[in-house]
């Protein structure tokens, strides 16, 4: 049972802890210049192992040399240090009270303390190098102020093991601790990331028992230097070991392999230092290197002798060797062949101790712009992995390391960036046996202190020796092929001194540290940003002012429902061969459960244990989720990652272009198929023959196509597929690594007209408050006063919930991603809450087999309003024909969708569609989401992300069907082009407040969207909004749906097939024109409008409105048809010619022009670069007419604080001159709303003039998205 908060507290206040009240913090917690207390130097990663049998398994923790000393430790845990038990460590201490706790592990998952989850804000009072200083009153360091842990048990030492030296290693231990080995002080360490190795042969009792004790503390100096973005977690989280080595002891080697210019023969050369741990002169011996293939055998030729000097007491010396090795098989991330390096130490023909090492030959160049391995240019593509397991923190264990390396591998990753720390050893072990390339990185990021540290002396030797240590721990791995430094600390000069110490160590391998930058200056080998957009990408890659290989060591941000625009990334990388590619933020979601409350558990983020402070959502990230199980990103990485390109070619012919993107390998390796669907079910296919394609070509593939009679309205597309054909250790033989699809066109025959229904009739019934219409066993209700269905029945079964018709729907809960800008402007324009009126509804018998109902309904927001004309067509067979025409006005603003919401019957949560699938998709992540006919339940399509939001989207759907036990199946159907589609047991309205799944309410209704557009996803909670092409504007708008039900045991696709009249009249869509002309749109054939309901034009081109009204417009089809909707229209302020001027501009991102373009997702920007300018800034707006006003509306920047107003004063002028008092001044509030500026008396003014005075992020700078003006009493 996991101790309580309660528990804990009153432990720590127990007499047991109380006597140590007034204990004083140890100096060295507070002192950055003291990185370690009686350590044994940084070293490769090593164990000694018996014999050579073990030397080749090359398990180090198998060794008969080690013991872990993982298991339950007695542990005591307190809230400040000078509660903690000070004599803890003596071997008479009593902890029989103690609980005990798991190692590794990080202390807060067992229940003690609080996760903290920042981004980088400390979560202690930030002082540096100092951790004891008082927070703010509501933080958790406030109460836990700087907790401490202590550990003990006890441990023998093996009897084989007597004469050997004894070193105890903690592999991982956050922050810093003092260790204690029989009541004798060991030694004390710094950096958590980084093995702390202790020669604790002094302190042992070799026949006896022996007692441990580690005094771990959660923040520490080092702890500025560990400001990563992950939860703030504490205590031993990777493995202890206990292990042996002779006297004369292999300390440190190094392998560097090297190829020859034809990268065919290979040197191995290794260099050992040999340290004598005796009190006494060591005799000279023999130092042998053999290298043996993966079966164990050695390799002909490959082995060398050197000899060790007599080394002095306590002494030690390099010895060397380079062996030459004829043709090896070489490693690369696609080829991981590993050859195995055994190294031993002989007196006199007796093995003293052996090592060994799992080796790689490859060789890394840089060549201009290109980044080769083994002469061939590589892409990198991958993800950032962080070390979080939900049930242990940062302890992940050899399992969970294997299942994230294989699905990285099954994801088509080859590439991952350990950010932003040096991992477990064991990771790089498994990067070197499954391939991948590995940007290792130092355990060092100080984005609190951002440009303090970095350049500060006193951290210059922990920024150092931070590098080292990742350096000196990791460089016999073939998979890591790139160091960097750390991360977002700023590029000072104590990273200048870390890259010339790693360049010491290692100068073979390129460093790269992005806060370097780009360019001229950056001294390290590799250009790195973070965030870029794909255009900017491909800039930078086309620019010869650049000299480097670029890299996007952060991209594509994975926050909840998000990733958009990875195919697009993907494309530029492929197409610009300056550019090495990018590592995804980030791998999984660093979520940690919360089971405290038995009856509420969640996966936490931040804020989720009460932590403070915290940064919320920013914590869920992932491609997988916590528990590593597949989110919607995951195939779309597969897709875009594939290193099998394909595209469509003559596919009447059955020709695929296909290109081999593998460096290493020929796509022979792989079996291909082929298959054609006809709305989603298989009717051919087949294997075709494996394709001999070196890496780089491209040819074409002959699909052996079968002749088929299309159905009239079917959906045919092929798919040709690549499949592993022999076990590998990350799949099985069969699993599918590259998939393209692409649609087969047929000739489609059209539904028969209106006039060929009669013998269905359907009867309509005009009623005071609604139209009823009744059919062959259904009935359809529409109510006057809400203009949409109120009910639809078959055999008397409602399948509405009430008020459950379609209805406008423009919002979504939002993705955390939309919050930043999207979401912003549908608050502000107040979405959320649109008032609605009916401005008419109208009812005819169209024909003896159809009834249309017209409406238009008219909704009003903030400077927003939208008009949406709904035509419904009811045939006799249950069918409703819907037309749409939306039309929004006012501000232009990104919508979440443009389409309709019904809420349906709860018990109707069967779901079976064509569409993409079957995960959820959006239109900038939908590459790795197939057409395909799926079925699934609503339940299921609610995707489970911690915080729950719109979810469950299906891109480019051509029909779906939901029923339930006891009800009709009911089908909406795309007419006249794809819809979007989800279906989820949850409205946006309960979504958004909820902060987990478990706090949503019990299910209501099944509730249906169908859009013609939704928003993409984008990356916005940290990098790019989705790109234009993935944006759904404010913008008029025409889309048509079927709602059809699904005949007895029919079937749906059949069902979809038939069609409906395509002979009906469909609505028109207007809009306002930036010269205030009305602008048309839409289908109909004849399309006519009126002023004054009696006089009808027709539309042949815009036209203006000199006033105010309400416009009626009419579209009509041949034999008399028509449907008839309204239009109103405001007098507006036409703003084409307004001109502006300012006292400085950003070109390129803050033009003038942009404050009246009616886009508020742009704006102007003060100057920024090279220089930046001055407070106060200002812009004239020249209307070039003398124009009335009553007020003038300031809209923010929707994307943060930079600039936005906060003091300012406006000015209007007949001159341009003569400016006088100002007609308003005051403060603005930090928001993206729009603020309306009402003068006190109207004006009349030809110029305006606006000065900021200053701003709210307290910088010099100012923007603007809007400036509009409004007449008196508008």
């Amino acid at each position: 049972m996991k101790p309580s908060l309660l528990l804990l507290a009153a432990l720590a206040a127990s007499p047991l802890a109380a006597h140590a009240a007034d204990a004083p913090l140890p100096p060295e917690i507070e002192n950055e210049q003291i990185l370690g207390i009686n350590k044994d130097p940084w070293h490769a990663t090593l164990m000694p192992y018996a014999d050579l049998h073990e030397a080749l398994a090359a398990n180090r923790r198998q060794s008969s040399y080690a013991r872990s000393l993982n298991g339950p430790w007695k542990f005591h845990w307190v809230r400040r240090p000078e509660f903690r038990p000070v004599d803890f460590y003596k071997t008479t201490f009593d902890d029989s009270q103690w609980k005990t706790i798991s190692v590794p592990t990080s202390w807060q998952t067992q229940g003690y303390g609080t996760p903290i989850y920042t981004n980088f804000t400390y979560p202690f009072k930030p002082d540096w190098p100092r951790v004891m200083g008082e927070p703010p009153k509501d933080w958790t360091a406030y109460s836990e102020r700087n907790p401490v842990g202590s550990y003990r048990r006890t441990f023998t030492v093996p009897a084989q093991w007597d004469g050997r030296r004894i070193f105890l290693t903690f592999d991982g231990v956050d922050s810093a601790f003092y260790l204690w080995v029989n009541g004798k002080k060991v030694g004390y360490s710094l950096n958590s990331r980084n093995a702390a190795e202790f020669d604790v042969t002094p302190y042992l009792n070799r026949n006896a028992s022996n007692t441990v004790a580690a005094e771990v503390y959660q923040y520490s100096s080092g702890s500025y230097l560990e400001d990563q973005d992950m939860w703030r977690l504490s205590g031993i989280f990777r493995n202890v070991t206990l292990w042996s080595a002779p006297v004369v002891h292999m300390r440190d080697f190094k392998i560097v392999t090297d190829l020859d210019s034809h990268y065919k023969n290979a040197s191995l050369q290794v260099t050992v230092k040999a340290h004598n741990y005796g009190d006494a002169p060591a005799a000279a011996r023999a130092m042998a290197v053999t290298l043996y293939d993966i079966t164990g055998k050695p390799v002909a030729g490959a082995r060398s002798v050197a000899s060790v000097p007599v080394l002095p007491a306590h002494g030690e010396a390099n010895v060397a060797v380079s062996i030459p090795v004829a043709n090896p098989k070489k490693w690369t991330a696609e080829t991981p062949n590993l050859y195995t390096t055994v190294i031993s130490l002989q007196n006199g023909g007796t093995t003293q101790e052996i090592i060994s090492s799992r080796t790689g030959f490859r060789k890394i160049e840089l060549k201009g712009r290109l980044f080769e391995i083994n002469g061939v240019p590589i892409k990198l593509k991958g993800a950032n992995r962080h070390e979080n397991w939900p049930d242990t923190g940062h302890y992940v264990s050899e399992e969970h390391m294997i299942k994230d390396i294989e699905l990285l591998k099954q994801s088509n990753c080859n590439h991952v960036r350990t950010c932003h720390y040096s991992d477990d050893p064991h990771w790089y072990e498994l990067c070197d046996q499954y391939g991948l390339y590995v940007l290792a990185e130092a355990n060092v990021e100080c984005h609190g202190y951002m440009h303090v540290l970095d350049h500060e002396p006193r951290y210059e030797k922990a920024i150092v020796d931070r590098n080292v240590a990742n350096v000196e721990n990791m460089k016999n791995h073939p998979s890591i092929v790139i160091w960097s430094l750390g991360n977002e600390c700023g590029g000072g000069s104590n990273f200048v001194s870390a890259l010339a110490a790693v360049k010491a160590i290692d100068p073979l391998r390129p460093v790269h540290y992005e806060p370097f930058d780009i360019g001229a200056k950056n001294p390290a080998d590799i250009d790195s940003h973070m965030y870029t957009n794909p255009e900017s990408t491909a800039q930078i890659a086309q620019d010869p002012a650049y000299t480097k290989p670029f890299y996007l060591c952060e991209y594509a941000h994975s926050m909840f429902n998000s990733m958009g625009s990875l195919g697009d990334y993907n494309d530029v990388f492929d197409k610009y061969p300056a550019l090495l590619g990018g590592a995804i933020w980030e791998w999984e979601d660093q979520g940690l459960w919360n089971r405290r409350d038995p009856k509420h558990q969640y996966m936490a983020y931040g804020g989720g244990f009460g932590d403070k402070p915290n940064d919320q959502y920013f914590i869920h990230k992932g491609v997988v989720f916590s528990d590593r199980s597949h989110k919607p990103q995951f195939p779309e990485v597969k897709r875009a990652y594939q290193w099998i390109g394909m595209e469509a070619g003559d596919l009447s012919a059955g020709k695929v272009k296909i290109k081999n993107k593998y460096a290493f390998t020929n796509l022979s390796k792989f079996a291909p198929t082929w298959t054609i669907t006809e709305d989603g079910k298989r009717i051919a296919g087949g294997k075709l023959p494996k394709v001999s394609l070196a890496p780089g070509a491209e040819t074409t593939l002959q699909l052996p196509l079968v002749k088929f009679a299309p159905k009239p309205g079917a959906l045919y597309l092929v798919n040709v597929a690549f499949a592993l054909t022999k076990d590998e250790l990350w799949a099985k033989a069969g699993y599918e690594i590259a998939n393209g699809q692409f649609p087969i066109a047929t000739a489609q025959t059209p539904a028969a007209p209106i006039a060929a229904r009669a013998s269905e009739p359907v009867k309509l019934a005009e009623l005071p408050d609604r139209f009823e219409v009744n059919g062959n066993g259904f009935a359809v209700q529409f109510r006057r006063d809400t203009g949409t269905i109120s009910s639809f029945k078959r055999a008397g079964v409602e399948m509405l919930q009430p008020g459950g018709g379609p209805a406008l729907h423009l919002w979504r809960s939002q993705h955390r991603n939309d919050d930043n800008w999207a979401a912003r402007g549908w608050d502000s324009a107040g979405l959320k809450n649109l008032q609605a009126k009916v401005l008419s509804m109208t009812a005819r018998q169209a024909a003896p087999g159809a009834v249309r109902i017209v409406s238009t309904i008219h909704y009003t927001g903030n400077d927003f309003s939208v008009t949406h004309t709904a035509s419904y067509t009811v045939y006799g067979n249950g069918a409703i024909a819907v037309d749409n025409a939306v039309s929004p006005q006012g501000r232009k603003i990104t919508l979440a969708r443009i389409g309709v919401r019904m809420l349906l019957n709860k018990g109707m949560g069967s779901l079976e569609y064509l569409a993409r699938g079957p995960m959820e998709n959006y239109s900038d992540r939908k590459r790795g989401s197939d057409i395909g006919r799926y079925a699934s339940t609503v339940a299921e399509q609610m995707t489970p992300y911690s915080k729950p939001m719109d979810c469950g989207n299906h891109e480019d759907a051509r029909w779906l069907a939901l029923g339930g036990s006891g009800f009709p199946t009911l089908m909406a159907i795309a007419d006249g082009g794809p819809l979007q589609f989800s279906a989820l047991p949850y409205t946006d309205e309960e979504m958004t407040p909820a902060p987990y799944r478990v706090d949503l309410p019990v299910s209501s209704a099944t509730v249906l969207c169908l859009a013609t557009k939704t928003l993409g996803v984008g990356s916005n909670s940290c990098g790019p909004t989705p790109l234009p092409q993935y944006r759904v504007v404010s913008d008029p708008a025409t889309f048509s749906y079927v709602l059809r039900l699904l005949p007895g045991q029919g079937d749906p696709g059949a069902v979809a097939r038939m069609g409906v009249p395509q002979d009906r009249p469909k609505p028109v869509a207007a809009s306002i024109a930036p010269n205030g002309d009305v602008v048309l749109t839409g289908d109909g054939k004849n399309i006519e409008y009126s002023l004054d309901g009696a006089t009808w034009n027709p539309y042949t081109a815009p036209f203006s409105v000199s006033a105010s009204t309400v416009l009626q417009i009419r579209s009509s089809e041949a034999g008399g048809q028509s449907v008839t909707g309204e239009f109103p229209v405001a007098a507006m302020v036409v703003r084409t010619r307004w001109t502006a001027t300012a006292s400085d501009f950003e070109p390129g991102e803050g033009d003038l022009g942009h404050l009246f373009d009616g886009d508020a997702g742009t704006f102007w920007h003060s100057r920024y670069s090279p220089t930046k300018a001055s407070l106060p800034h200002w812009v004239v707006i020249d209307f070039h007419d003398a124009l009335k006003i009553g007020a003038v509306q300031i809209t923010p920047r929707a994307d943060g604080s930079n600039g936005r107003p906060r003091e300012y004063e406006l000015y209007l002028s007949d001159n341009g001159t003569d400016w006088g008092e100002p007609v308003s001044k005051g403060d603005l509030p930090d928001t993206a709303d729009r603020q309306t500026l009402k003068l006190s008396t109207p004006r009349t003014a030809r110029y305006l003039k606006f000065v900021i005075l200053s701003e709210h992020s307290g910088q010099d700078l100012g923007s603007l998205a809007e400036i509009g003006v409004q007449a008196p009493g508008q």
